[in-house]
């Protein structure tokens, strides 16, 4: 019996530890700072564009959808059309302060077809969204992405049609530009409708010392005669010309002639020139920084501040 009574002992001397053990609560393993930290990315809402006349903002790729199909013409080659998407989005991107102000439907921003108003083709719809996105930039910035019809041979610079010197809208060869049927215009005035668009009665003397001036793109800089002066911008704005490129025919002084070469401002991206290089063989890139030397391509989000981590 004493050898029982001994087992006993050891085995509850032995047990009570284990019982012990069981009762006393599991810790919550401490997890360093660093770890329990998770580290979220901010979110980049989808911009929205805001059309002056449109109720309802359009999501920014549907907007440019509109502004593809008004601006160009749907047989143009892809890559020119893809070309067309990436200057208007950096254009609209640029203009409204990535959605926070409204644009203009017509050509004084970018003309715009709404979504009851158009069909998208098929290949203007790939052009979009193969570009979805993808913005011109200059020192990470989008650029003043400006475009037109038709040059004369040569794109404007800012310089030249401003004043302001910018970087990437310098005056370059668009030399594909003639198989545009509105590479050469004319407009013919009579004597009278001659001089209610200048508001004065020209007389032989104001014709005979009529002088033009060009610039470095073939442009009229500036258009004087006795007493007056002007620029070409404002020569074409009076007499409603397609272009400042423009002769003056006054050997019949009742019926004034302007001859013009291009359609548009000159200035950035041709659109006809654009086409011509495309059917060349050039790809949307080659076309963008030749149209716009120093720039590059890059996604907006990239570059939107309310887009990066903090």
């Amino acid at each position: 019996m004493r050898y029982l009574a001994v087992i006993i002992v050891c085995l509850a001397l032995f047990l009570l530890p284990l019982e012990l053990i069981k009762k006393i609560p599991k810790q919550q393993q401490e997890v360093p700072k660093s770890e329990s930290k998770t580290e979220t990315a901010i979110e980049c809402d989808p911009v929205m564009i805001r059309v002056e006349g449109l109720a309802e903002p359009l999501p920014l790729e549907e907007y440019i959808a509109g502004v593809v199909q008004a601006e160009m013409p749907s047989t143009f080659q892809l890559e020119a059309l893809k070309a067309q998407a990436i200057a208007a989005r950096t254009f609209a991107l640029k203009t409204t302060n990535f959605g926070a102000t409204s644009i203009k439907p017509t050509t004084s921003h970018q003309a715009f077809l709404s979504p009851s108003e158009r069909t998208p083709p098929l290949n203007i719809t790939q052009a979009v969204t193969q570009t979805a996105s993808k913005i011109i930039t200059y020192n990470n910035e989008p650029i003043t992405a400006m475009f037109f019809s038709t040059s004369n041979g040569k794109t404007e610079s800012a310089e030249g049609y401003s004043g302001n010197e910018i970087p990437y809208l310098i005056s370059t060869d668009s030399k594909g530009d003639t198989i545009s049927p509105k590479f050469n215009q004319s407009k013919s005035f009579t004597l009278k409708e001659w001089n209610d668009a200048f508001g004065f009665n020209w007389t032989a003397d104001h014709f005979k010392k009529l002088e033009l001036t060009e610039n470095k793109s073939q442009r009229i800089q500036q258009m004087t005669t006795k007493q007056h002066e002007w620029t070409g911008r404002e020569i074409r704005e009076v007499l409603g010309l397609p272009s400042t490129d423009f002769e003056i025919d006054t050997s019949n002084p009742n019926l004034i002639t302007v001859a013009t070469k291009g359609y548009g401002h000159g200035v950035g991206m041709s659109q006809y020139g654009a086409n011509a290089m495309a059917q060349e063989g050039s790809k949307v890139e080659s076309i963008l920084k030749h149209y716009y030397p120093k720039t590059e391509i890059k996604n907006f989000q990239s570059i939107q501040s309310a887009c990066l981590k903090n």
